[in-house]
């Protein structure tokens, strides 16, 4: 009993490191390009500056299908999420756990594709960019409750990650276990702001021409076209940094 113990305790050094080299292996893979649009696009996505259009018109469309209160509850409640999710990633897993960034890694550092001499911090994981942009993605779906504007907001939270990846400052598990505690942090807020909700009993119109959270179809239509031209405006942006 006693050597069967020893031999899997033995066994578990030769495993993590089988799955880390995959990690490693995969991550590289999907690391850099010898394209300079791309390294442009990649990094002006990664910016959170880039997505301000997009962050105004969010607040302009709360305001609209909710009352002042409950629109800065809603705005507090995102606020409080995102400053959970970055104390938990940032603040707490990060130092404790200490995986070393790709581009930090002394094993593959001088292996990666560094772009424009971005290298990020020491430690990556989990990725706060993955989780940050996961819980947001999640929130919002739930509030909103539109079939189209859920789909969009993943596909942004899954091309914002992806940068990260191609950008070379974290691991595809460090990215995956993000976006997985992301979904559920955001879940949980917006669990937390239900519950709100049902105390303040606050009555929405349904009908055709609302989701069933209460929010103008209309409005989560304009909210796309916002989204779309904001990629648009970061696609050229990227063409005229490669220039």
């Amino acid at each position: 009993m006693g050597n069967s113990a020893l031999k899997q305790n033995q066994n578990l050094p030769m495993n993590w490191n089988a799955i880390n080299e995959i990690d490693q292996q995969a991550t590289l893979a999907l690391n850099g390009s010898d394209s300079i649009f791309w390294d442009n696009l990649m990094i002006t996505v990664t910016d959170t500056f880039s997505w301000s259009l997009v962050i105004i018109a969010l607040i302009v469309i709360l305001f609209r299908n909710n009352d002042i209160k409950d629109s800065v509850i809603i705005l507090l409640t995102m606020g409080l999420m995102i400053f959970v999710a970055d104390r938990l990633c940032s603040g707490l897993v990060k130092p404790l756990v200490a995986r070393w960034r790709p581009t930090q890694d002394p094993q593959i550092m001088y292996l990666v594709d560094v772009v424009n001499g971005y290298r990020g911090g020491r430690f990556g994981f989990f990725s706060g960019h993955a989780c940050n942009t996961f819980c947001m993605a999640m929130f919002l779906a739930c509030l909103f409750r539109s079939g189209k504007v859920t789909a969009v907001l993943f596909f942004w939270a899954a091309s914002t990650t992806f940068t990260r990846l191609y950008l070379g400052v974290h691991y595809l598990g460090d990215v995956t276990v993000g976006l997985i505690v992301g979904m559920i942090i955001g879940y949980a807020f917006y669990s937390l702001y239900k519950i709100y909700k049902k105390h303040t009993r606050g009555s929405r119109l349904i009908s055709s021409q609302f989701t069933p959270t209460g929010y103008k179809k209309d409005d989560m239509n304009a909210f796309l076209s916002v989204v779309f031209f904001n990629y648009i405006c970061v696609l050229i942006f990227a063409i005229i940094r490669g220039v």
